[in-house]
């Protein structure tokens, strides 16, 4: 006779449904299976078939929940004891693997990531670093804290007053006259995060070393004792890197291409534009940005970037960081472009319909590199 109710039976249909739509990668079967049973079903005499048609159905189920990410997500659907099963499951996704970073999923996958198991606990909440991966153009951490059912702010929004220290020293002191953008960016739900930095070396900075140890110290919401978790830190090696010395002229703007960096994570371009005529760089200028395609005309997303216009003279020199190829191509195209203001609102771009910022690219400035060359 089976036991089960009407409920139990849709508890279940939810689950199957939300494990079909979710990836699997080991088979953890028995131990889950054997935890299921001992806990959710009453031992009844039954027929041999309905036992073994259940089994079989229990088995493909608690196969896959295994493998989901925390599955806390389904608690709110099944019964108290399900989910207390379920909870005991092993978290195997990666911060990285799932934050929708081209580069930092390639980290993840090729084993070039350091994965740590080191957390700060105050006041009952623990902040904990996951994963940390540098590869000379960005150094990208993986944070998270426990999941609660009544927290109602993300992670980044509980965040804050983010410093970084070098080997002791504040990261500032590797820059020139400004402060290093300390970027935190979503990870791969509400309950994780990813903070993100690069040094000013192209820009008249120090490059950071090759390996260093790295203090995080950051405040949450609520908690007055800020978090401090040290981190180590090794660069990974540097595949390619051209330094062209490509330049080409448009009106007053000189365009030259001083580096191309290619990591498995990242591509990085430093780009300079000098004003000929010795004037001042307008708001149109300062925002000019570069698109960078390849030579089946496939264009990089763009990650961030940093400028600097020293002294506010008529020299900008850029760093802008975009997804990686797959491969590196034969040729690659740097179209420069400006974003379109809009003529009745100062300061505020013009959209398109996907409501995004119109551009207008500058063909005399467009530059076509082979891979290969360096001329």
């Amino acid at each position: 006779m089976n036991t089960r109710s009407k409920q139990e039976d849709k508890e279940l249909d939810q689950l199957e449904r939300l494990i079909r739509e979710t990836p699997m990668e080991v088979d953890l079967v028995n131990r889950t299976m054997n935890k299921f049973e001992s806990t959710r079903y009453t031992k009844q005499p039954e027929s041999s078939r309905t036992s073994k048609k259940m089994r079989q159905r229990v088995v493909m189920i608690t196969a896959s929940a295994a493998m989901i990410f925390s599955l806390i997500f389904i608690t709110s659907l099944v019964s108290p004891t399900l989910a207390a099963t379920i909870k005991q499951v092993p978290v195997l996704s990666s911060i990285f693997k799932l934050a929708g970073d081209l580069g930092l999923q390639t980290a993840d996958e090729k084993g070039l990531s350091t994965k740590l198991h080191t957390s700060v606990t105050h006041d009952d909440f623990t902040l904990s670093v996951s994963e940390v991966v540098y590869d000379g153009t960005r150094v990208s951490i993986g944070i998270g804290r426990p999941h609660k059912e009544d927290e109602k702010e993300t992670l980044m929004e509980r965040i804050s007053n983010i410093e970084l220290f070098i080997n002791d020293a504040p990261v500032k002191s590797f820059a020139p006259d400004k402060s290093i953008g300390i970027v935190t960016k979503p990870g791969k739900d509400n309950d994780s995060a990813i903070i993100e930095f690069s040094d000013l070396r192209n820009q008249g900075g120090s490059p950071f070393p090759k390996q260093f140890d790295l203090t995080v110290s950051a405040t949450i919401a609520g908690i007055q004792d800020p978090f401090k978790i040290d981190i180590p830190v090794k660069k990974i090696e540097n595949y390619l890197t051209l330094q062209p010395n490509v330049s080409r002229e448009y009106k007053n703007i000189h365009f030259s291409v001083e580096k191309i960096e290619f990591t498995p994570i990242t591509t990085g371009l430093t780009t300079r534009v000098v004003l000929t005529d010795n004037s001042i760089f307008t708001l149109l200028l300062l925002t000019m940005g570069v698109d960078i395609f390849d030579d089946q005309g496939h264009k990089l997303k763009l990650i961030g970037g940093d400028g600097w216009n020293a002294t506010n003279g008529n020299i900008h020199i850029s760093d802008r960081r975009f997804q990686p190829f797959e491969s590196i191509p034969k040729t690659i195209t740097l179209k420069p472009y400006i974003y379109l203001f809009d003529e009745n609102e100062m300061g505020a771009f013009q959209m398109d319909e996907n409501d995004e910022p119109k551009i207008q690219y500058i063909p005399e400035l467009e530059v076509t590199l082979p891979i290969n060359s360096q001329k």
